[in-house]
């Protein structure tokens, strides 16, 4: 493929302070000439205007705009527009193309730990747009979900093409804790520890897999527990490298990015 010299990436959300994105991007692609940055943007219009006054050509979205930009966007692609909510938007001339490359990063992760998935049951937690992500991932490989929130009745109930509702059993965080014996995965995707996850208890032959490679909320009690454990770094890894390439139009270096990742 052709390098996109001079051409401008970035990730955009609040906060973005955090976001290892950049470092990535630059393992992936250290001689393009291309650039990605960080841009703070806490609403859908501040994105928008954002990208068209800088002139990116790809951005990588997250919190809290992952939903709530799909309006103003010009046309969701079709797996964007089942999960409802996106990671990325292309920009071509003035119009804007939503896609949604987290629920690779969700099956690629388990994947590569070798989780089967096929008939397993797995406790959700968080209602956002990488939670939605991951169930679209997880219905589509024949898991059955308990998906628990905060407040249950914000559990969205999505993609009537490929799961039937009875796939999908809404929960309180507070009621989590019953369910938990029967589960084979417990994917979490809220950023930080609440009192009701910290009252989980795992146990050896679960899989604890946390969205956020920044908190890493259930990494001790995984550990304690003598459960495998999946940090969001590999999350971030195997959404990165389909979203890289579809935005820069160039093959990344897997390879290096991979090495990059590992020590995350």
């Amino acid at each position: 493929m052709s390098k996109c010299l001079n051409r401008h990436f970035g990730i955009c959300g609040d906060p973005v302070g955090h976001s290892l994105s950049p470092k990535l991007f630059e393992a992936a692609y250290r001689e393009s000439g291309c650039t990605y940055r960080l841009f703070r943007a806490s609403s859908p219009q501040e994105a928008i205007d954002l990208i068209l006054r800088e002139g990116l050509y790809g951005v990588n979205i997250t919190a809290p705009l992952k939903s709530a930009i799909l309006p103003l966007v010009s046309t969701l692609e079709p797996e964007c527009r089942e999960i409802g909510a996106t990671n990325l938007l292309l920009r071509e001339g003035e119009k804007i193309i939503a896609c949604n490359y987290d629920y690779i990063g969700v099956s690629a992760s388990l994947a590569e730990a070798g989780v089967t998935l096929q008939g397993a049951r797995c406790l959700l937690m968080g209602a956002g747009g990488a939670a939605k992500a991951a169930a679209y991932a997880l219905l589509k490989a024949g898991v059955t979900i308990l998906w628990a929130n905060r407040t249950p009745s914000y559990i969205p109930l999505p993609f009537p093409q490929i799961t039937p509702l009875s796939q999908i059993t809404p929960l309180s965080l507070s009621h989590a804790i019953h369910h938990l014996p029967v589960c084979n995965i417990i994917l979490n995707t809220l950023p930080y520890a609440v009192p009701d996850t910290q009252a989980l208890r795992f146990h050896e032959g679960q899989v604890i897999f946390d969205a956020s490679y920044a908190t890493r909320p259930l990494e001790k009690q995984a550990f304690d527990a003598g459960a495998t454990y999946i940090g969001g770094a590999r999350w971030l890894l195997h959404q990165a490298i389909p979203s890289f390439t579809r935005m820069t139009g160039m093959a990344p270096n897997i390879d290096s990015m991979k090495d990059f990742a590992k020590d995350l």
